[in-house]
């Protein structure tokens, strides 16, 4: 029994990272127009950016978009938590579970402070 949980908790913690390098490939170079996007995190997320469409920079001033929940002025951030996401200026979307279930919000005046135009695929996901 131990370790049929044990497969299902790896699998399942897989099966997640994938979904979030799918999300971050499709989303983030439809914002940005950009085939190739500069993205700052933290080390804990750069595994969903190792993929030909992103490079990794360590200053978050040299960077297309911020990704997690940090602090950099003037830069466009993407939010993994909810209360990060209502409470910061520079937020213009957000990856969180609530009640189990996975949620994608936006904010249409960030979007097109910082990238001009929200993408029409994405319009489901603004508030």
């Amino acid at each position: 029994m131990k370790k049929i949980i044990i497969i299902f908790i790896v699998v399942f913690a897989f099966a997640e990272i994938k979904s979030l390098n799918d999300l971050f490939s499709y989303i983030f170079p439809l914002i940005t127009h950009k085939k190739i996007v500069k993205v700052y995190t933290l080390p804990r997320y750069y595994d969903y950016f190792k993929t030909n469409n992103f490079i990794l920079v360590k200053d978050c001033n040299k960077s297309d978009i911020v990704v997690g929940n940090i602090q950099c002025k003037n830069k466009p951030i993407f939010a993994l938590s909810y209360t990060f996401f209502k409470n910061n200026k520079n937020v213009f979307g957000v990856f969180y579970y609530r009640k189990g279930r996975p949620q994608l919000k936006f904010k249409q005046k960030i979007l097109k402070k910082f990238f001009k135009t929200v993408p029409k695929e994405l319009m489901e996901y603004v508030e």
